[in-house]
């Protein structure tokens, strides 16, 4: 199981919880959720690493995250966690933030303010569990950006009619919308589980 399966599946289990709490949505749909937050966040990842310069910058910002919000994930609905993660969904996403909340919500039935907290939940988890890979394997730049290169293969292997859209949206070169066929190709299949029901 690749690393980004293990942290969906962990988000899934001990966080659907605390998240349904946290942003007012139904827990089956916080739980389906959590697997497309962190597709998103690496489709983000991914863009931004294609560049030394990104992956420089991203190898930098992993110093400060060594993985030890893994060990109490409770932490992550903590007011200063969440506003870390918000400010991390800006570097991520970028100019793509709000179109990519937008989506997200348009498939799911939430609203882009519940995807947005969501992925404010999930986004220091991320990259708590990339820092870890980082300081135990002594990973530098240019091998965070092949590891997040395959994890994304990963992702659109496994599951490739339910990101596949996302994922094409952030290997574009461009910033403009998502199309609104990204919806009706996934459409409520977003929902059924982004690695298949266990």
């Amino acid at each position: 199981m690749s690393l980004m399966e293990q942290l969906s599946d962990t988000l899934v289990s001990q966080l659907s919880g605390a998240a349904a709490r946290k942003t007012g949505l139904d827990q089956n749909a916080a739980a389906s959720l959590m697997p497309l937050a962190v597709a998103a966040l690496m489709g983000g990842l991914k863009k931004n690493t294609t560049s030394d310069n990104g992956a420089a910058a991203l190898a930098s910002a992993l110093d400060h995250h060594d993985g030890g919000l893994l060990n109490n994930l409770q932490r992550v609905q903590d007011d200063d966690v969440m506003a870390d993660g918000t400010k991390i969904l800006g570097h991520i996403l970028g100019g793509r933030q709000g179109v990519t909340e937008r989506a997200l919500a348009k498939t799911s039935g939430a609203d882009s303010a519940q995807v947005k907290q969501l992925l404010a939940m999930a986004a220091p988890v991320l990259l708590g569990a990339l820092g870890k890979q980082k300081r135990e394997q002594g990973l530098g730049a240019g091998d965070l950006a092949a590891l997040i290169t395959q994890e994304r293969q990963t992702l659109s292997d496994r599951a490739p009619r339910e990101v596949g859209g996302l994922m094409q949206f952030f290997d574009a070169d461009g910033d403009g919308d998502i199309q609104d066929d990204l919806v009706a190709q996934a459409g409520k299949s977003l929902l059924g589980g982004l690695f298949g029901k266990r």
